[in-house]
């Protein structure tokens, strides 16, 4: 079966990351993907890597940062039909059974499915569009009935579902996003257990450097630690957003924890900081579906997340790690593991055997073939 995938972006941030899990996964079932990506970048490296084929080609969104004029969205309309009018000789080349759009940005892998007679996949993993600070160019309702009305939908959360489309559920399909293998699990816990440890307790939070993510948080709740004398490091790492990086290096100084904090960039990689750490972070504003979360767990790690978005669906609360509601949740969090080492550990554990059992790519590429199986049985 050839699968066209419809990407909306070039790097390997994590619904790209959990596209190419679930890619992996499908080849086992006799799937062929073509991908469409909208530039050059780590994604399309990644894809000559493994030698899978692909396409550039625009991609535009049909949502904005700001309010557009009128014209500017009919200008924005006619960028989205000539888009995917491009994509029909794709279609025809490579002998697509089936079109697969991996995100809610961009409607052009429906309408060329339409035009193709060919049926259509949404995979949404991501908020409503208030939750990225965009604002889409039609009504959100007239989206969500043209979601519904184009094609089957997938959400990787039932957070990402009630979002999009409130109590009306009926004919959307959860599935989680994977994070490993099966063997990958193994063998990452393994990696963790032999990685060198760093002297004091470290608290990792890998994720790009933005106002919503939530660094400014950490840095405060870690300096809160270091006024009841407790030791503990924070690691961050991602893609820099001048000027908040800036900010943050100059709120560290002004904390008087610089010592005590890494700013790294980002990386493709990012098991390594797993490894050498003791607990992950997720302080953003909302998290569709952590990926920052189920990597953590996949390496043994407990995780203190917000409860918010997909999060509460990852984290079982006091088990697996804790959520907490507000700033004070997440300085009482952060304490309590850094002065608890064995407790620590301990939910480690149990985290890694809840990722392992909910969200390995096996599972999650079974039930995405059987879905698209009965997606292209009916049409």
């Amino acid at each position: 079966m050839n699968i066209l995938f419809i990407t909306h972006h070039p790097e390997l941030h994590g619904s790209i990351r959990s596209l190419l899990d679930l890619t992996d996964g499908l080849q086992k079932y006799g799937v062929r993907p073509f991908f469409v990506v909208p530039t050059e970048g780590s994604f399309s490296s990644a894809l000559q890597e493994k030698q899978l084929p692909y396409a550039i080609m625009s991609v535009p969104y049909w949502l904005s940062h700001r309010p557009l004029s009128w014209r500017e969205k009919a200008q924005r309309i006619k960028q989205i039909r000539h888009a995917s009018q491009y994509l029909i000789p794709i279609i025809s080349d490579q002998h697509i059974n089936l079109v697969y759009t991996n995100t809610s940005a961009s409607p052009i892998g429906a309408l060329a499915a339409r035009k193709a007679s060919l049926p259509h996949i949404w995979h949404l993993r991501e908020g409503a569009y208030p939750d990225f600070h965009l604002r889409s160019i039609l009504s959100n309702g007239w989206i969500a009935r043209f979601l519904h009305n184009s094609g089957t939908i997938i959400c990787n959360s039932e957070a990402v579902a009630r979002s999009h489309f409130g109590n009306n559920l009926r004919g959307i399909y959860v599935v989680h996003n994977a994070v490993a293998t099966q063997s990958q699990f193994e063998d990452r816990l393994h990696l963790r257990h032999e990685s060198f440890k760093p002297d004091g307790f470290t608290f990792v939070m890998p994720s790009d450097y933005q106002p919503q993510k939530g660094q400014e948080q950490a840095l405060r709740a870690l300096a809160i630690l270091h006024a009841r004398g407790i030791s503990a490091r924070l690691v961050l790492a991602g893609n820099s957003k001048e000027p908040y990086l800036t900010q943050l290096h100059t709120l560290s100084k002004e904390l008087g924890i610089e010592q005590s904090v890494a700013f790294l960039p980002f990386t493709e990689d990012p098991l390594t900081l797993y490894y050498s750490s003791n607990c992950a972070l997720v302080c953003s504003e909302y998290e569709a579906l952590s990926r920052v979360a189920l990597e953590a767990m996949s390496c043994g790690l407990p995780v203190i997340g917000r409860n918010t978005g997909g999060t509460p669906e990852i984290i079982l609360h006091a088990q697996t790690g804790y959520l907490y509601d507000n700033f004070d949740g997440l300085v009482e969090s952060m304490a309590t593991l850094a002065q608890n080492p064995e407790l620590c550990q301990q939910m480690g554990l149990a985290g890694w055997a809840r990722a392992r059992e909910l969200f390995n790519t096996e599972d999650c590429a079974a039930k995405v073939f059987e879905i698209i199986q009965s997606v292209v049985n009916k049409a």
